[in-house]
């Protein structure tokens, strides 16, 4: 009797892994319905409902610009683009080109024996007692300076004030600068890349 039921016993064990093992399978029966009570939108709505968030976003955005221009005291000294107006108007190009003309120089030259390196510079036109210069900058560092030629020649360019490098040669490139006062020339010597080692 002993031997039926420790054989009734050890069957049982060996089965009941079989058996959850099947019930557990029992609760994934219904994935080939798992869509099934979803229910469809429409365009309009998917449309409401982004631009309720979008709004939720903006506002959001809008409270946190209001938060950073709390910590600021004053106000700009230009009125157009003082942070505590709503409305901030962009200067007209000839105002951003009066305060900035930016050229990029793609290839490294040699200016009064240094060595200046090819990037992006901040030209402004100088004209002197002794001639007219043109001074490169990067940020507030006034990289380099170079004695221009002054002419009556626009260059056939299309607004007063425009600065533009030109291939001239192998060994140099021409800068044209004009500017309200006057126009202008220089040529800078490139440095051959394949002969200069940084």
């Amino acid at each position: 009797m002993y031997k039926k039921i420790f054989l009734l016993l050890i069957a049982i064990v060996i089965a009941l892994p079989v058996l959850a093992e099947e019930d557990g399978w029992a609760k994934y029966d219904n994935i080939d319905n798992a869509w099934d009570g979803q229910k469809i939108i429409t365009n309009k709505q998917f449309e409401e409902t982004m631009n309720a968030l979008e709004e939720k976003k903006n506002k959001k955005l809008k409270k946190q610009k209001e938060k950073a221009i709390r910590k600021f005291k004053g106000n700009s000294l230009h009125d157009n683009m003082d942070p505590h107006k709503d409305n901030i108007e962009s200067q007209t190009p000839l105002e951003e080109m009066e305060e900035c003309q930016v050229i990029n120089i793609p290839v490294d030259f040699v200016q009064d024996g240094k060595i200046v390196e090819k990037g992006f510079y901040r030209v402004i036109g100088e004209k002197k007692d002794d001639g007219v210069y043109l001074e490169l900058y990067q940020a507030h560092d006034l990289i380099a300076k170079i004695k221009a030629r002054e002419t009556k020649d626009d260059f056939q360019q299309e607004y007063i004030q425009f600065v533009k490098l030109l291939p001239y040669n192998d060994s140099y490139m021409k800068i044209i600068f004009g500017c309200l006062d006057f126009n202008a020339y220089a040529y800078i010597n490139i440095i051959d890349s394949m002969s200069y080692n940084h």
